[in-house]
């Protein structure tokens, strides 16, 4: 097979599996874009019609006493647009099925989001659940109070109202396109299609061209071209002859050795800026002395861990502790020996919590530990076994005559408006630890 016809297929072939690629990768991204706001609306709307219908009635119950679901939604359901055609579109000729165990059930099924006057239907189907994670109408496998199954549970997404969750919901099932969103699917596949004819017939004219105009073997040169488009940037063709192909040769084979070599550079000078850069943010949110997260990093994780407990009604606790007479340490002793101290305690509260938990030194002789989804009950446990290891702990070590007994304050209560009224709860708490003789925990006012 002669160079010319060896180009001519290269560049078919390549066209032809880059255009199939690319159109293909088009078409599956635009088909998920569009099947993703299909589902956004509809579960807008649907979210819309949920929440008006808890609104007018206080609650399922009461409103199924009036009237169904879908009768609401249908009776609430906004006039068709003066643009929509005046008439409502007969159900897409489209033979897909809308999944498995997915068949209406009369009077319980979402109401049809059709704001185009018939132009827009229904493309999923909706689990609905009450607060308690009970179904509120049938859609298999589901029945009226039949509790969540824990795999669908996390697939769920909440219905507020007044920012108190009233339901949870789910959309199930293939997209059903209306006739409208047939045409535009429709469409894009049309204009792909011509895409790619126009692309392939462009190539051939051109692998035509080309391929009568090089007659001497230039598969090294395309080879390392090639390799170095795929990543590999070294590389080396040999020079086989004087002329034109053989001064493009050497001047390949310089331009490759350049590039590869400013690459590395390029490449090593991006790994220290990231090196540094990881260090410099890691020093900003590390106490140099105990190498606990500091204040900094702890209020802004502690915001976020505050923010959920309250939005999904988790539990949450934050504990501030004090070394008990630390002023003391350092005057008996020496600053050097308080350092100490401030560091094996910082070790002694990394080893000793959850890794979900937050630790840091919240400043001088005050270190604070978060824990994310622990109740009261479970918080104390755990900081009535930290005091226990810090009294227990060999401090002799450090000096013959030393002992070191931590106090704690204790804060469970999200209500309170935001964390930083937990953390003053649990200084007000540990002011009272303090003053009814030290080395404890407290967590409410009833423990002095």
């Amino acid at each position: 097979m002669s160079l010319r016809t060896e180009l001519i297929a290269c560049l078919l072939v390549t066209s032809l599996a880059s255009t199939a690629i690319v159109g293909g990768l088009a078409y599956q991204r635009l088909t998920k874009k569009f099947n993703a706001l299909v589902m956004q609306e509809s579960s807008k709307n649907f979210t819309a019609d949920v929440q008006k219908y808890f609104k007018t009635y206080g609650s399922w119950a009461e409103g199924q006493k009036v009237e169904g679901f879908r009768a609401f939604s249908e009776r609430h359901r906004p006039p068709p647009r003066p643009d929509a055609g005046g008439g409502v579109l007969p159900p897409p000729a489209d033979p897909r099925p809308v999944g498995p165990g997915l068949v209406a059930q009369p009077g319980n099924q979402p109401p049809p989001p059709s704001p185009g006057g018939g132009l827009h239907r229904p493309p999923f189907r909706f689990y609905l659940f009450d607060a308690n994670y009970n179904s509120l109408f049938t859609l298999a496998p589901y029945k009226p109070g039949d509790a969540i199954r824990d795999e669908d549970r996390a697939r769920m997404f909440p219905i507020l109202l007044d920012d108190k969750v009233v339901a949870y919901s789910s959309p199930q099932g293939e997209p059903n396109y209306s006739d409208l969103d047939l045409g535009y699917l429709s469409a894009m596949r049309e204009s792909l299609v011509l895409g790619t004819t126009v692309g392939l017939t462009l190539t051939l004219l051109l692998g035509l061209f080309l391929g009568n105009r090089l007659s001497r073997s230039l598969r090294n040169l395309t080879g390392a071209v090639q390799a170095m488009g795929g990543g590999a940037l070294r590389q080396q063709v040999p020079v086989e002859s004087e002329n034109e192909v053989g001064v493009l040769a050497r001047a390949f084979n310089r331009m490759s050795d350049e590039i590869a070599r400013q690459y590395e550079d390029l490449r090593q000078s991006h790994a220290q800026i990231e090196a540094m850069a990881t260090q410099m943010r890691e020093l900003s949110l590390r106490d140099v002395l105990t190498g606990l997260h500091n204040r900094r990093h702890f209020d802004e994780q502690c915001a976020q861990f505050f923010a959920s407990a309250q939005r999904y009604q988790r539990p949450f606790s934050v504990t501030l502790c004090d070394i008990d007479h630390f002023k003391g340490v350092n005057d008996r002793f020496s600053h050097a020996t308080g350092d100490e101290v401030l560091r094996r305690l910082g070790d002694i509260l990394k080893q000793n919590m959850r890794s979900s938990d937050l630790v840091a030194r919240y400043g001088g002789e005050e270190f604070v530990v978060a824990f994310p989804e622990t109740d009261l009950a479970h918080a104390r446990e755990a900081c009535e076994a930290l005091r226990l290891r810090v009294e227990a702990y060999p401090w002799h070590e450090v000096h013959p005559d030393l002992r070191i007994t931590i106090s704690m304050g204790l804060s469970s209560d999200t209500q309170v408006g935001s964390f930083h009224h937990m953390l003053e709860a649990a200084d007000a708490l540990l002011y009272q630890a303090k003053h009814g003789g030290r080395n404890q925990v407290c967590s409410v006012a009833a423990d002095i």
